[in-house]
């Protein structure tokens, strides 16, 4: 009788740990582990870094062929002058 009880606990526990078990990766595919998340913010970043990359050469560009007038520049990019002078500064441009 003992033993029955016994079989039927571990039993129980086996089907308990499963279940466990499957919801631990579903939280996983969820909110994947912390080195995966580093992973992807660092992919962000370089993404950022890329972007941030063209604006200034879009800008210094720009400037260049503008003869480093702001208001001109502005204009070739399509941007307000205001706008041009904040990346400028955002960018240690000016």
């Amino acid at each position: 009788m003992k033993l029955n009880t016994v079989m039927m606990a571990l039993k129980q526990a086996e089907k308990n740990h499963k279940e466990q078990q499957a919801l631990w990766e579903m939280f996983d595919d969820l909110w994947p582990p912390e080195e995966i998340h580093d992973q992807i913010e660092e992919e962000d970043k370089c993404l950022h870094k890329e972007v941030d990359e063209f604006i200034i050469d879009r800008i210094a560009a720009a400037l260049k062929e503008c003869n480093h007038n702001r208001t001109h520049t502005a204009d070739k990019l399509g941007i307000k002058r205001e706008t041009l002078l904040a990346k400028m500064k955002k960018y240690c441009l000016l």
